[in-house]
């Protein structure tokens, strides 16, 4: 009962449109009033608060995030949309896919979709508002597109993932790589299919040779970054932390010597933007903790394998019912929130029944990914319709094929493993 007041308590907080840290800390301090005897223990929730925010992989988060920054200021974004241009450009829908391939080869660099919104979202929208598509049409797309960034190696949900589960973030990395490509391929084929139903513009802009080496020169250093990441994560040189430190060295080098687009007021903007980022992230993680001990207090996985027994669930009905479980929180709950609640929850339940736990991470990262456009709480969304000031009911309207499109895709890598098994066992890790 205690623990039922606890998630009702976090529940309607959310649900009336709390501030998303505010809830779940509020969640967690109601827990030490409610049940018996505990208030005089009070100085847990400080301990588990602290304590949940020590954590080696966790400093990578920041790092990753300064990288994003450092590379979406210094006008790197800019090389690596006229890279997609020139690729794909001469497509009807041209832009539309650039939006999606600019957006997957992002993904190699931040790690966030909201990074992804933030930095190519405003690039991304205004070039296509000026090439006559619909404005809610190119933030719909910008959102929808950004979900595969943190299933893409790098990816900052894979490294929290990670660190609750002992799962090798490696094995993660590239088991989200192929259902992340996947969700990029499915949303090309609703711009295939959108393109002449819509009349979208189409560019016969011809490349000369030199032209293709210069642009190709110029994103370079852009393409550069994922191989840096997984090559010298892969070959054990260095730790997803230590990567991600590297990163954010070549990210300033490049913005600082090569583009020369560095400036101490820009340093400036980048560090304040990236500590604000890493605070919400962080305070997110230390309150979740606390929640996350109170249902270890309450053998909540416990309670749920007795169901999952009493009931005779297979691998393959809890795997639909955590499905749709997710993608129902994720109208409501953040995807950090929901890794750190249910990952430690989860992961051992399906380990037992035969589920990988590197398989069962790609599941929940591209559930909570997806809980990223779904209304009412959609970030992503709301990122977007702020960027291109649109209506978030006619965003919404414009995102359901996209949306329909990645759910699509989450079902196929859940049933069919191997999409998600394939590489980390080509490569070792499992």
């Amino acid at each position: 009962m205690t623990l039922a007041i606890v998630i009702v308590v976090l529940m309607l907080l959310l649900i009336i449109g709390a501030p998303v840290i505010f809830a779940i800390g509020t969640a967690g301090i109601s827990y030490f009033f409610i049940k018996p005897d505990m208030i005089g223990s009070l100085s847990i929730y400080a301990h588990k608060f602290f304590n949940g925010m020590d954590s080696f992989v966790f400093l990578s988060i920041p790092l990753f995030i300064l990288a994003g920054e450092l590379m979406g200021c210094s006008g790197m974004m800019n090389e690596l949309v006229r890279f997609t241009q020139m690729l794909v450009g001469r497509f009807r829908g041209g832009l539309a896919y650039v939006n999606v391939l600019g957006s997957m080869l992002f993904a190699g660099i931040s790690g966030s979709a909201l990074a992804d919104v933030s930095a190519l979202g405003p690039i991304e929208i205004g070039m296509m508002k000026e090439d006559g598509y619909k404005p809610e049409f190119a933030a719909a797309l910008t959102a929808t597109s950004a979900i595969q960034g943190p299933i893409i190696p790098p990816s900052i949900p894979m490294i929290v993932f990670a660190s609750l589960t002992n799962a090798s973030v490696g094995a993660l990395f590239l088991g989200g790589a192929l259902p992340g490509i996947f969700i990029g391929l499915g949303q090309c084929m609703v711009i295939a299919l959108m393109a002449k139903k819509r009349n979208f513009p189409r560019h016969d802009e011809k490349y000369s040779f030199k032209k293709v080496i210069d642009t190709t020169k110029s994103a370079i250093y852009s393409l550069l970054m994922p191989v840096i990441v997984l090559g010298g994560i892969l070959s054990g040189i260095f730790t997803a932390t230590e990567a991600a430190a590297i990163v954010v060295i070549y990210s300033f080098v490049i913005a600082t010597f090569v583009y020369k687009s560095m400036t101490l007021e820009k340093l400036k903007e980048v560090l304040i933007k990236s500590a604000r980022t890493t605070a919400s992230i962080y305070l997110i993680i230390a309150f979740t903790s606390v929640i996350g001990w109170i249902m270890s207090m309450e053998r909540l996985t416990d309670m749920i394998s007795a169901l999952v027994i009493n009931y005779s669930l297979s691998a393959t009905t809890l795997l639909f019912i955590c499905n749709i479980f997710f993608l129902f929180n994720g109208m409501w709950i953040s995807d950090t929130v929901q890794l750190l609640l249910f990952a430690p929850i989860f992961t051992p339940i399906f380990a037992s029944m035969g589920i990988h736990p590197v398989h069962f991470g790609v599941i929940m990262v591209v559930n909570v990914m997806i809980g990223l456009i779904t209304p009412p709480y959609g970030q992503a969304l709301y990122l977007a319709a702020s960027i291109s000031k649109c209506k978030l009911s006619s965003i919404v309207r414009e995102t359901l094929p996209f949306t329909a499109v990645s759910i699509l895709v989450l079902f196929i890598v859940t049933y069919f493993p191997n999409i998600v098994l394939f590489l980390p066992r080509a490569f070792g890790l499992i």
